[in-house]
């Protein structure tokens, strides 16, 4: 059985098709125009580079903010049980998932068969979500992908105190002005991001296994602040960006009304 899954991002469309040997292939694309046109286009798209016929595919699951906006989608499933489901197949022994995405995190935790449990979400605040990330990257003229090695540099003098990423930019900017390093800064602003996280990570129960999805799970200064905050390993997949759009075509495999 050949399965889909579309995850409906802030900015992007990411598709996975999923093969019975439990082969995958995967690709993501910028959402432009209508999201329900934008997630045919990628679907068709993926199909069309890795050579595979719209009609071996049987079933097509779709997740993300945009979920209801996937015409073409058999059902919809949450992202929290999603990136669940996509973590624990990566990982079996995960039962603490945790998701950062564009907009907002989210803490899922799992059962041995990677189905969710709990979860608690944040996406009211930007200081916990990789848009953060980008203000800060655009506020420092450091490149994104340079942002979480050169954070590991930093000798974390900096400290934000502020829970509001509004405040936060502006505390960054006091410590520019202070003549403080890039580096310095940025270890700072990754310590005040992970904070939120790991916060929100302890009122869900943190049991390990512990995994790290969402495209902001490439970036290394995330990483070694989470592993520092919450004193224990963090584990990320090769493709963590795919995670959702993963576990979406994951759970189209399953008989119909699971999950």
């Amino acid at each position: 059985m050949v399965t889909a899954g579309i995850d409906i991002g802030h900015e992007s469309v990411t598709v996975v098709i999923l093969h019975e040997d439990g082969t995958l292939g995967h690709a993501t694309f910028v959402i432009s125009g209508e999201v329900g046109a934008a997630s045919t286009r990628g679907f068709e798209q993926t199909l069309d580079r890795l050579g595979i016929a719209r009609a071996s595919v049987q079933r097509i699951f779709a997740t993300g903010m945009g979920r209801e906006q996937v015409a073409l989608a058999d059902a919809h499933r949450t992202p929290m049980l999603s990136h669940a489901r996509g973590a624990h197949w990566w990982f079996p022994g995960a039962r603490t998932v945790i998701d950062v995405g564009a907009e907002g995190s989210r803490v899922m935790r799992c059962d041995a068969k990677g189905n969710l449990t709990d979860f608690a979400l944040n996406d009211k605040c930007a200081a916990g979500s990789g848009v953060f990330l980008e203000t800060v990257a655009d506020m420092l003229d450091v490149p994104l992908a340079d942002m979480g090695g050169l954070a590991l540099r930093g000798s974390r003098r900096v400290v934000l105190t502020s829970t509001c990423a509004v405040f936060a930019e502006s505390e960054i900017v006091a410590e520019i002005h202070r003549g403080s390093s890039r580096a310095d800064i940025l270890w700072g602003v990754h310590e005040s991001l992970v904070s939120k996280i790991a916060a929100m990570s302890r009122r869900v129960g943190i049991e390990p296994d512990l995994v790290l999805t969402g495209g902001v799970a490439r970036n290394a200064g995330v990483v070694q602040a989470l592993r520092e905050q919450l004193q224990m390993d963090v584990a990320v997949p090769e493709h963590p960006e795919i995670a959702g759009a993963l576990g979406a075509a994951l759970l189209a495999r399953e008989p119909a009304g699971a999950a």
